[in-house]
């Protein structure tokens, strides 16, 4: 796998598990009580994001630790010589079309 398509799938994942703590701080009640599946302690929804903010660290750090904290990546995206995956922003895309559907709210549409 090339050096550009493993920074483009930590920068994915950190992308998705801020979505998913959006969501999760939206749809979650302060005081609600939760299981860590890790551990199964109980928890509230103030500890799960920490745990979400330790996981989006995690990925930084392989971030950091594959581009050995920046250095191997200069030029890697803006040299005339970097070709854009087209197949894979197709496939973003697609993703990103289908989350967005999927998380509509239904029509108010009663049928007779």
């Amino acid at each position: 796998m090339s050096l550009a398509k493993e920074i483009n799938e930590k920068l994915d994942a950190i992308l998705f598990i801020r979505n998913e703590a959006k969501r999760m701080d939206h749809d979650l009640d302060d005081d609600q009580v939760l299981n860590n599946i890790q551990t199964g302690e109980k928890t509230n929804k103030a500890q799960a994001l920490e745990i979400v903010e330790d996981m989006i660290n995690n990925v930084k750090n392989e971030l950091n630790q594959i581009t050995n904290n920046g250095l191997n990546v200069k030029n890697i995206f803006n040299n005339k010589f970097y070709i854009n995956d087209f197949t894979q922003d197709k496939i973003c895309a697609d993703i990103e079309m289908n989350n967005s559907l999927n998380n509509q709210q239904p029509n108010n549409i009663e049928l007779n």
